[in-house]
């Protein structure tokens, strides 16, 4: 299937059992073992909701979509706390306080797919519909995310997410390093809407 057909016409569907997932084959067996073994029995509970990104019929990735929340204090930026804190105008407001956050559990892209811009595609669709989430249905602020070391760079510099404040010297000196040695190290990452 051509990439620019695939980019103009995919969507979603909310996984069921009727989904065949047996040949979806992510560079990530722990993104390929949730999807076929964990995504539906977590939904079923609600605990996440995981949508299929198809194209035709066919199967092209997934993301699963929960709710989370993030403390206050790693927020990065000093000036948005003291905003959020005065707009909340609560005596309980401290440095723990949680913030509601919409957390993307997994997002994957069969390998067949990757390197043609699908994912990053597909991946600021999500993110336009969860900012329409939340200025027209649910409130929350931030979207949060772990990445693999592999795809940091994939969510901090193409959808402006930004890591913790004490993984700063880590990533600076060693990223290279990191996803030579543990492709699969995962970092907290988040995404201000309010940007």
């Amino acid at each position: 299937m051509n990439a620019e057909y695939i980019k103009n016409n995919f969507y979603y569907e909310t996984l069921n059992e009727k989904h065949e997932l047996d040949n979806f084959n992510s560079i990530s067996e722990d993104l390929n073992e949730f999807l076929k073994e964990d995504a539906l029995k977590q939904q079923n509970e609600k605990l996440s909701l995981t949508k299929l990104i198809l194209c035709d019929g066919e199967l092209i990735g997934y993301v699963t979509l929960l709710t989370s929340q993030i403390e206050i204090k790693k927020i990065r930026e000093k000036y948005k706390i003291n905003i959020i804190k005065e707009k909340l105008s609560s005596k309980n407001v401290n440095n723990n306080y949680l913030l509601p956050c919409v957390l993307i559990g997994r997002f994957a892209i069969d390998k067949k797919y990757m390197g043609k811009h699908i994912g990053q595609k597909i991946f600021e669709s999500i993110m336009q519909n969860l900012k329409e989430l939340s200025e027209k249905q649910l409130g929350f602020r931030f979207i949060t995310l772990e990445s693999f070391a592999r795809a940091y760079t994939f969510y901090t510099d193409k959808h402006y997410f930004v890591n913790l404040t004490k993984d700063d010297e880590e990533i600076k000196k060693n990223l290279e390093k990191i996803i030579e040695k543990d492709p699969e190290r995962k970092f907290f990452l988040y995404h201000d809407l309010k940007i």
